[in-house]
């Protein structure tokens, strides 16, 4: 990959990566044929002033996309090792609506190093490529929720990336960034704005 694989579009992954943690997964969109995939997310956000949004809805879309890949793994308490599970790139939305709003745990995202690519590239549901250059980027996220024994890995090989609201219109990078970042420095200030089901309070 290139040299500008740390950055996007003039932007710190790490922060970026802050304002995509903990967002709610809502479903996905492939559109093989102009190489694009949308993903929509309910992220985690605070204005400069003011409460907190009750639905901060938006939809991340990734251009350049040359290769998706998943594993869609079960592995009970029990199981020696994880069987992995039938999917297809044209039903991966279903699969991630199938975990009924799974957030995204960690803190990286885009630009990811290879360490848990490796562990669960040999578990794969489907690899496909969609064009043969090498993108500049990559998108990796997992969906694991409650007691539910699946797993499902996702990584995404793309150029750019745009972030828009529910009505289309186009979020700045910088916009999106700050409100992300904000809301986790209040979080860790113990600001009531941030009180969320499944968020863990800081300490």
């Amino acid at each position: 990959m290139d040299v500008s694989r740390g950055l996007l579009d003039g932007m710190d992954t790490a922060a970026l990566n802050t304002a995509l943690s903990e967002a709610t997964c809502l479903g996905v969109e492939v559109d093989t044929a102009n190489a694009r995939l949308s993903l929509d997310l309910e992220v985690l956000t605070l204005p400069a002033d003011g409460p907190a949004p009750e639905d901060y809805r938006v939809k991340l879309i990734f251009t350049g996309v040359s290769r998706v890949a998943a594993s869609l793994r079960i592995q009970e308490w029990d199981d020696p090792a994880a069987r992995v599970l039938p999917l297809q790139l044209d039903n991966l939305d279903a699969a991630i609506r199938s975990f009924g709003g799974g957030r995204l745990h960690g803190w990286e995202f885009i630009d990811v190093d290879d360490s848990g690519w490796v562990h669960w590239s040999e578990l794969l549901s489907f690899d496909t490529g969609i064009d043969s250059r090498v993108s500049a980027h990559v998108l990796e996220f997992s969906q694991e929720e409650g007691i539910d024994p699946r797993e499902l890995d996702v990584r995404v090989w793309f150029d750019g990336m745009t972030i828009h609201d529910t009505q289309g219109a186009e979020i700045p990078m910088q916009q999106f960034i700050a409100g992300g970042v904000r809301w986790w420095q209040a979080h860790d200030e113990g600001d009531p704005r941030t009180m969320r089901a499944g968020i863990v309070p800081p300490l």
